[in-house]
């Protein structure tokens, strides 16, 4: 098992966070969603290690990282994790987003294609007939009963990390972020996958998304919720794996 090497890079004066493991032909960026550091990644940074380079990125303000003064949109947030791949000379790569990580990933490939290889959207926010931060915060709680307790633990803990006020900052970005209109101007080899439970990324918007995005394909991790790749690594490493040999 390969360990991990934690580097912190400084973009626009923001501070994010590099967990990098594995080596090998393929290399893999993992980003996730609000409020949470990459540490739900590791079972599927341990799976896809074994393929290649996994570096999973910290946001700004959320984990340890320190929080910005001004709110970032996605488009912003896109444009630091592009900078501190840059910085680290990583890329171009096989983007794997979760939940907002998913806003943050579709941004970065449309505005530098070059970087990605494929892209993988799990989870993906906001639902369409959902923009507000009531509703979503109700999605969140229905999710933590469908979750595993490790999965909670982890999430929770993340949120209790995270600067609070930068939370309820970037609310507003995530929820007002239109991915349907971003995923319509991607041309990389796409996967919007979801899992079968997960209420905050229902399969009618997961499907609305796949139209969206040109040649994308949709798919459902079986019996899993939202965070779907904790306890189905192997799984989403698959879909991942298969991206990738069509890029």
């Amino acid at each position: 098992m390969s360990p991990t090497q934690e580097s912190t890079v400084q973009v626009e004066g923001r501070e994010l966070k590099i967990l990098t493991r594995g080596s090998g032909p393929e290399t893999f960026v993992l980003v996730p969603g609000i409020g949470v550091s990459p540490r739900y990644f590791a079972p599927l940074a341990r799976e896809l290690a074994a393929f290649g380079a996994v570096h999973s990125v910290e946001l700004p303000g959320f984990g340890g990282t320190r929080a910005p003064r001004e709110a970032l949109s996605m488009q912003g947030f896109a444009r630091l994790v592009r900078g501190a791949l840059d910085s680290a000379g990583i890329g171009p790569a096989v983007l794997v987003g979760h939940s907002m990580g998913c806003q943050i990933t579709a941004e970065m490939t449309v505005a530098h294609p070059e970087l990605t290889r494929a892209l993988v959207l799990l989870g993906p926010t906001t639902n369409r007939k959902e923009r507000s931060a009531l509703q979503q915060g109700w999605r969140l709680f229905q999710d933590t009963l469908r979750e595993p307790p490790q999965v909670n633990y982890v999430v929770l803990s993340d949120y209790a990390r995270s600067s609070k006020r930068w939370y309820f900052t970037t609310v507003p970005e995530m929820v007002g972020h239109r991915l349907e209109e971003t995923v319509a101007k991607i041309d990389a080899p796409t996967l919007v996958l979801r899992g079968e439970r997960d209420p905050i990324a229902p399969r009618e918007w997961v499907a609305e998304l796949g139209r969206a995005c040109p040649g994308a394909r949709i798919a459902e991790v079986p019996g899993e919720a939202h965070v779907a790749m904790f306890r189905r690594p192997r799984t989403v490493a698959s879909y991942c794996l298969e991206l990738a040999a069509r890029a």
